[in-house]
C-alpha cells in the first residue's frame, strides 16, 4: 500500500498525437503539469500560478490562512457565517448539490471534520483520534444542505464547520486553468492535475489507467491496468492506495457514516468537464453507476472492486486489461 498520502496519480497521459512542451508546477499539494505544442507564454504561466494561489487561499484546508480554515475554527464568528466566494464558485457548489442528492448524501463536503478525526489533518499526523471510528460522526458535524448551503457564489454556514472540496475541487481548478489557457490563445493542451486530466486537443490522447496496487517508483513509472482515448473532455481517477495511512484508512469517506469506503479500490470517470469527472470518480466508490446515471449525470466509467471484479460502462472509449 502506498505511503504517499498527499500524491495521487491514478492515470497519466501517454501522448501519441503531440510532441509536447511540458510545464510542471506545484498545486493542491501535488505536482501538476501542462502539456502543449509550444512553450506556454510567460504571462499565461503567471496567470495560472495566480489562479492556483487564489483558489488555495479560499479552499485549502491545509492552509491556516485560507478562508475555509478561518471559517472552521471560529475566526469569522460563531454563525451564521456568510462566505462571499470568488465569482463562479457557485458552479462547483451546484455540482456538490447534485452529487449529494445523487449519492443519497454519501458525497458531503463536511466530511472534512471526519478526515481530521481519522488523522488526515493539516499537519498530516495520520494519528487517529480516540473514538473516531465509533463516534457519532455525521450526527455531530452536521450535513451538507442543512448546516451548510449556498446562494449563488455565497456559502452560508450555520456555525463554524470544516468544508472539504477534495471530491471536486481539483477538477474544478483544472477547468479554470483550461479556460484561462484558451483565453490566452493556447488551443491544444493536456492538463494533468495529478490524477485529473483535462484534454483539449485536435486528436485523441491516450491516457493510461494506473494500477492502484502498484505505487510509482522514484522515476515516476507505474503499471497501467487500462487505457482510454479522448480529444475533448476529462478523465479523473480515484484510488484508495494513494492517500492511505493504515489498515482500512484512506481519504474517500462515506458522508453518511464518516468512515472510509470499502467496496471499491479504484474508479475512473470520463465526462465533459474535469470537475464532473473528479466528483464522479469519488461518487463511484459510494453509489452504483446506474444510480448516478439515473440522476441525469452523463459519464463513462471503469471500476475495480475490492473483490477483484471489474466493471466498465458500455461507451467507455478504451478498456481495462482484464482476462
Amino acid at each position: 500500500m502506498s505511503r504517499l498520502p498527499t500524491v495521487e496519480r491514478p492515470l497519466r497521459p501517454m501522448l501519441g498525437v503531440m510532441r509536447p512542451e511540458v510545464w510542471a508546477f506545484p498545486a493542491t499539494g501535488a505536482t501538476w503539469s501542462i502539456l502543449s505544442r509550444a512553450p506556454l507564454p510567460r504571462r499565461a504561466r503567471r496567470s495560472v500560478m495566480a489562479l492556483v494561489e487564489g483558489f488555495e487561499g479560499v479552499w485549502s484546508r491545509f492552509r491556516a490562512d485560507s478562508l475555509i480554515s478561518r471559517a472552521a475554527d471560529g475566526r469569522l464568528g460563531s454563525g451564521p457565517i456568510r462566505l462571499e466566494l470568488p465569482e463562479g464558485s457557485g458552479a462547483m457548489l451546484d455540482l456538490y448539490d447534485r452529487l449529494h442528492v445523487a449519492t443519497g448524501g454519501r458525497i458531503d463536503p463536511l466530511v472534512g471534520a471526519d478526515l481530521v478525526a481519522l488523522g488526515y489533518d493539516p499537519a498530516c499526523t495520520f494519528t487517529v483520534h480516540a473514538g473516531s471510528m465509533t463516534g457519532p460522526g455525521p450526527r455531530a458535524r452536521g450535513r451538507w444542505g442543512a448546516l451548510a448551503r449556498h446562494e449563488g457564489d455565497a456559502l452560508i454556514l450555520d456555525r463554524p464547520a470544516l468544508v472539504d472540496v477534495g471530491a471536486i475541487g481539483k477538477g474544478f481548478l483544472a477547468d479554470l486553468v483550461g479556460a484561462l489557457l484558451l483565453e490566452s490563445g493556447v488551443e491544444d493542451f493536456v492538463i494533468d492535475a495529478s490524477g485529473d486530466v483535462l484534454v483539449h486537443a485536435d486528436g485523441p490522447v491516450r491516457i493510461g489507467l494506473e494500477d492502484p496496487a502498484v505505487s510509482t517508483d522514484g522515476a515516476g513509472s507505474a503499471r497501467a491496468v487500462g487505457v482510454v482515448e479522448i480529444a475533448r473532455g476529462a478523465v479523473a481517477g480515484s484510488g484508495i492506495s494513494r492517500r492511505a495511512w493504515g489498515d482500512g484508512l484512506h481519504h474517500i469517506l462515506d458522508g453518511l457514516t464518516g468512515r472510509p469506503s470499502a467496496r471499491v479500490t479504484a474508479a475512473w470517470a470520463i465526462a465533459e468537464t474535469c470537475a464532473l469527472a473528479d466528483g464522479l470518480s469519488t461518487a463511484l466508490f459510494l453509489t452504483a453507476p446506474g444510480e448516478l446515471a439515473a440522476s441525469g449525470l452523463r459519464f463513462e466509467c471503469a471500476i475495480l472492486s475490492a473483490d477483484g471484479s471489474a466493471e466498465v460502462s458500455r461507451g467507455l472509449p478504451g478498456s481495462l486489461f482484464t482476462a
